[in-house]
């Protein structure tokens, strides 16, 4: 494994972002065609998603240097990326399966865990319970984030609120595949953030200490009807999500250059990467938080997926990359100015990205779920930009 605290400089030609491509590079991509010039358009290259295969831990250093440069220039030039040889494709599956037996159940043993009960946003979501830009979402689901007791929060800035416990059904052995998933993914994370930092030429652990003992994990699992299951466009908060999905399709991400919908369909054995706003605002800019949705298409069968979310620490607020290191980089798009790589282009050009990250989070969920704000942060006001005012600093 690439040491994560490494010294060294990567040389002009394998640093993220480098005009020539390595020949020894793990990724392929979905289009074979080839460009009608030598070197592509940023378009062309970016008309389909890439895969990206992680290298085994024991390969040379060149081939992790080489995966950490092209990851980069990936998270650069579209925000959305496969991964394969990931590691944790038994996990992935036993998660699909324990979902796939909980979406089963009658509805009203499903709501026996109804989310409307727990001030965390935590439990399962009927279909249209949660809304994206105020257009209810056609899907079912589960929200789960950090296991923690009711009283583990009880003071501390109005975002603590998001700590609490999962809830879990009585009916389906969903704990342990569920844990087991979250846990390998967590490893997973932490490599990959060990490569974006690498790539961008810093210290193998520079992103370490945003994630600290605490990172505010968050994951669904989630079922869209057949013919009209949807969620509408959006960006994610925080700085990973990875997305398993099953055979039936219908993610769709949004290129920033000409604002094109593209299809993400599934590929066997990979998972679906993106990146989250909190990301794009530690690099100004020169990673991107991609919008995307959902549509379910497919007139006779469901959709399952299970999205992962690798957020920092709720108190984490967004220190900015050194100039001089985004400034070395290679920008295949004009730099972003100060207030535009602070906003997405979700929620009709009006989500603001927050540098709090216990704001941003908070954020979604106020938006999302309005019966929950009023059950249990009544007391709270939401802006139209998203961001919350609060009386007062207690959580109570």
């Amino acid at each position: 494994m690439i040491k994560r605290h490494s010294s060294s400089r990567m040389s002009a030609s394998s640093r993220c972002g480098a005009r020539a491509a390595s020949t020894s590079s793990p990724s392929r991509h979905l289009s074979r065609r080839r460009p009608s010039r030598a070197r592509a358009s940023m378009a062309s290259v970016a008309s389909q998603l890439p895969v990206l295969s992680l290298p085994r831990e024991d390969a040379d250093e060149n081939s992790h240097r080489a995966f950490a440069a092209e990851l980069c220039r990936t998270c650069h030039d579209v925000g959305f990326f496969y991964l394969s040889n990931h590691g944790v494709e038994q996990a992935c599956d036993n998660v699909l399966d324990a979902s796939r037996a909980f979406f089963a159940l009658p509805l009203a043993e499903k709501k026996e865990i109804d989310y409307t009960r727990s001030r965390a946003f935590r439990g399962y979501m009927y279909d249209g319970a949660e809304n994206t830009a105020g257009k209810p979402d056609r899907r079912e689901q589960i929200e789960f984030g950090v296991e923690c007791a009711e009283t583990c929060a009880t003071e501390g800035p109005y975002y603590e609120r998001l700590k609490g416990p999962n809830q879990w059904p009585a009916q389906v052995p969903l704990r342990a595949p569920v844990e087991d998933f979250q846990n390998k993914m967590a490893t997973l994370s932490r490599r990959i953030m060990t490569y974006l930092a690498i790539g961008l030429d810093l210290d193998g652990g520079y992103f370490d200490s945003m994630f600290g003992d605490e990172p505010n994990v968050q994951m669904k699992i989630c079922r869209y009807p057949p013919s009209d299951g949807s969620v509408g466009e959006h960006s994610d908060t925080g700085i990973l999500s990875f997305v398993v999905q099953d055979s039936v399709g219908g993610l769709q991400v949004q290129l920033h250059d000409s604002g094109e919908w593209i299809d993400a369909p599934p590929i066997d054995g990979t998972l679906v990467v993106n990146l989250g706003e909190m990301i794009q605002l530690i690099t100004g800019g020169y990673f991107l938080a991609t919008p995307h949705r959902v549509q379910n298409l497919n007139g006779s069968q469901a959709r399952y997926s299970v999205p992962y979310f690798w957020n920092p620490e709720l108190d984490y607020r967004v220190e900015f990359i050194e100039s001089s290191i985004l400034d070395s980089l290679v920008w295949h798009r004009p730099r972003p100015s100060d207030d535009s790589f602070r906003a997405t282009g979700s929620h009709g050009g009006a989500n603001r990205l927050i540098s709090a990250y216990g704001e941003n989070a908070f954020k979604s969920f106020a938006r999302s779920h309005p019966v929950v704000m009023r059950r249990h942060h009544s007391d709270l006001v939401m802006n139209p930009d998203g961001s919350i005012t609060s009386p007062s600093s207690s959580i109570l």
